[in-house]
Formats: structure tokens, sequence, C-alpha cells
């Protein structure tokens, strides 16, 4: 039986180096994922990224990173029942088509629903953060 991947597509108005940069770097991550993230930018680097002080903290390996088209980490730790999660970036007429799944995940259970709520919530934090200059990373975030 196939496992359930969480997946979102979502339209952004930058060009896709800038979302790649956002995506792949400690500084852009922490302007709309998490303010307490450290990423080493480079395949086999390290990232971790702690959440609501440090209750919930994610680390990853860097699997693949394609510039500008493409990131993917290995999540190394229990933080997620998903083990995987892959960026894609297509560039689109005035701008860039963001593919994104966090693959792995054994069944359709409440940790998955959140997981997909807050990457959705996450990824919109995105989109503002490079369209407007201001995105809500943790601890900015909804309070979902």
């Amino acid at each position: 039986m196939p496992m359930p991947d969480i997946m979102h597509t979502l339209k952004i108005h930058v060009s896709p180096d800038r979302v790649y940069q956002a995506l792949t770097t400690t500084e852009g991550l922490r302007n709309w994922w998490t303010r307490d993230a450290v990423l080493d930018p480079k395949v086999g680097g390290l990232g971790e990224f702690g959440f609501y002080g440090r209750r919930f903290v994610a680390k990853v390996t860097i699997e693949a990173l394609e510039m500008p088209s493409r990131a993917k980490w290995i999540v190394t730790n229990s933080a997620w029942p998903g083990d995987r999660v892959e960026f894609e970036l297509r560039p689109e007429e005035k701008h860039t088509r963001l593919n994104f799944a966090h693959r792995g995940f054994a069944q359709a259970d409440r940790g998955y629903a959140s997981a997909s709520t807050r990457w959705a919530s996450y990824l919109f934090s995105l989109k503002q953060y490079l369209e407007t200059g201001k995105g809500t990373p943790n601890p900015d975030d909804l309070d979902l």
C-alpha cells in the first residue's frame, strides 16, 4: 500500500533564484519558516530547525541541491513520521511555481494532518516574505 505524501503547489511572484535562496540559506529560512534555523547549504550539509522554544526540533541532511530548481532533505531525527522534504522550482511567465512534497508518512493520521496544515501555513509565509519582505516564521506564525 502506498504511503501518503503531503504535497502543495504555490505561485510566487519572484524569480526562481530568489525562491531558491530563501529555501537553501539560514538567513532565508529564518525569514519565513523558523527564526531558530541553522543550515549548511551543501549536499551532505546538516540543518537544525527549532520551534516553540525548541520543544520541537527537526534535523535534516541535504540530499540534493540543484540551483535554482531543486532542494531535497532527509529528516534524520524523529521530528516527523515523514522522512523526505522536497522543493522543486519551475519558472513560469512572471513567477515561480513551487512544488513541495513531504514524503514517507506511514499513515494519514493526526500527525500527518498537523504537518500538512503547518507546511501550508509556512509556505504562504514564504510567499509573503518573498513578495512583501515580511514572512511569519516561528515564533511569529499562526496559532494552529
